[in-house]
């Protein structure tokens, strides 16, 4: 009995420790992180609802909130594709992708534009946060606050390590608030990387996977084949050997 009222007492905000009342579970900032971990479909699972209609209340706002998140995200991913395209066409006016005849090295080219997309988003959304992370989280080294922003960013989300949950954490509401902006455009890039990464054949397993059912001869599945839309850039498959002239050479 006495361990239940310690447990019902820390899912509602107050500390077991040195018998302190402290910020409740569902002050603003943890309101709001709350409402991007279910948004982004991370959820952690250390703050949950408790009553009824809160319960209801948060399948509704999940069925309503996560395809227009999702909605939302996969359209400034298709903007940031034209920065990356245009990050593309200024990598073509570099000569050392160019041969001696005049012609373009079309793979390396476009295997340079996947490694630097891979390098911001590495360094941008995992070396600098985790070292963010890591300073302010004082129980945290750097292999932890690392392992948190992969867990968060790839939508895992195992609640092992959560930001800002420490009472005597300065200026709580903000942080948790600033963490929720970290995890929606964190996974931003990390579709734009995929993006990018998918738009290769040879790197594309979606495409690998489905060549079996472009060679069937089943009627149903030609149909299908016909009528998919193709990608719209890197869509020549290239070979070591293999280069386009610069009068011929298009993406996107």
């Amino acid at each position: 009995m006495f361990i239940t009222k310690i447990v019902r007492a820390n899912n509602r905000g107050i500390s077991t420790m040195n018998n302190l009342t402290v910020e409740p579970n569902w002050s603003f900032g943890q309101a709001v992180f709350f409402a991007g971990t279910v948004l982004t479909t991370i959820g952690y699972g250390h703050v949950s609802p408790l009553s009824t209609s809160g319960k209801l209340f948060c399948i509704f706002y999940a069925i309503i909130g996560i395809p227009i998140t999702l909605i939302m995200i996969s359209a400034c991913v298709e903007r940031l594709l034209i920065i990356t395209n245009k990050l593309y066409d200024k990598l073509k006016t570099f000569s050392i992708f160019y041969r001696s005849n005049s012609t373009i090295n079309l793979k390396a080219l476009t295997y340079t534009h996947l490694a630097l997309v891979f390098v911001f988003v590495l360094i941008v959304f995992f070396l600098l946060p985790a070292t963010i992370f890591s300073s302010i989280e004082k129980e945290w080294n750097y292999l932890d606050a690392l392992y948190y922003c992969f867990i968060s960013l790839t939508t895992i989300g195992l609640g092992d390590y959560i930001p800002g949950d420490k009472n005597e954490q300065p200026y709580r509401a903000f942080y948790k608030i600033a963490t929720t902006f970290y995890l929606i455009f964190g996974i931003m890039f990390v579709m734009l990387f995929i993006s990018v990464l998918t738009q290769i054949p040879e790197l594309n397993l979606a495409k690998l996977l489905s060549l079996e059912m472009e060679t069937s001869s089943d009627p149903e599945r030609q149909l299908l084949t016909s009528d998919a839309p193709t990608s719209s850039s890197y869509s020549r498959q290239i070979d070591e050997d293999d280069s386009l002239s610069i009068n011929h050479s298009s993406r996107y």
